[in-house]
């Protein structure tokens, strides 16, 4: 902003020296020199961003899924255009915010967005988000337009999200649910889970009790209570068939 009220007072002040050149010749020059500078800091300034320099920050948050089926937690994205690289996320806020209800969009900015699966037992997004500020005090007062504010030259959004949960894209979405719907399916998938279930547990259980004849105590701590190991496995198992019978079901 500075360098644009010296711009206007050394144009108006030009007029007057270059009217009495002679007798002013000094300044004259002086006043065009100092216009000519204010005129390359600008371009400078526009072109190559003389003064400014980038900042990164990062913004984590916990996310929850985009909806439910059968248990299993689904992180939908909508696909942009025909090449798939930009995507927008569809999830929902952190319980503990103070919206929890709200929805949030999250759109890659010219780099496509990514998700990991981890061990995690919750859902993150970190938003980073790279943008000019000036580098100092003496840039801000000499290029600084109020009202304006200094351009974001990029926006990454990273999901992380656990190996139990589905990332779909709409039409998969759309698929499961009305597969999952369909009675014949319901019935199908009833049968290979509990076939599925038992053959899981009968061969951990088996090997289980192998360890614990062998002397190995932690395997022995574990049967102890057989009961309550039969329904953790079975609970394990049922969740890994159903994201596996699911995920099956949205490519259909």
């Amino acid at each position: 902003m500075m360098l644009i009220l010296l711009l206007i007072v050394l144009f108006g002040g030009s007029f007057f020296f270059f009217a009495n050149l002679h007798p002013h010749r000094t300044g004259a020059i002086t006043s065009a020199l100092f216009f000519g500078l204010s005129i390359l800091l600008l371009v400078l300034n526009m072109g190559t961003h003389l003064g400014l320099t980038k900042t990164t920050n990062n913004n984590r948050q916990t996310i929850r899924p985009t909806s439910t089926s059968q248990g299993v937690q689904l992180l939908v994205y909508q696909p942009l255009g025909t090449t798939n690289n930009e995507r927008v996320y569809v999830y929902n806020g952190d319980q503990k915010s103070p919206l929890p209800g709200k929805r949030g969009l999250a759109k890659t900015t010219r780099v496509a967005s990514s998700v990991t699966t981890t061990n995690a037992k919750h859902a993150t997004l970190t938003l980073t988000t790279t943008k000019y500020t000036y580098q100092n005090q003496l840039a801000k007062v000499l290029f600084a337009i109020p009202g304006t504010k200094l351009a974001t030259t990029q926006q990454v959004a990273r999901f992380t999200v656990p190996k139990s949960w589905l990332v779909l894209s709409s039409k998969q979405a759309t698929r499961l649910k009305q597969a999952a719907a369909n009675p014949t399916n319901q019935a199908t998938l009833k049968t290979q889970a509990t076939a599925y279930v038992t053959a899981h547990v009968q061969s951990d259980l088996k090997a289980l009790a192998a360890k614990a004849q062998a002397g190995d105590q932690a395997a022995q701590a574990q049967l102890a209570n057989q009961t309550q190991l039969t329904q953790s496995l079975a609970a394990k198992y049922q969740r890994a068939f159903t994201r596996q019978a699911l995920l099956k079901l949205s490519s259909h």
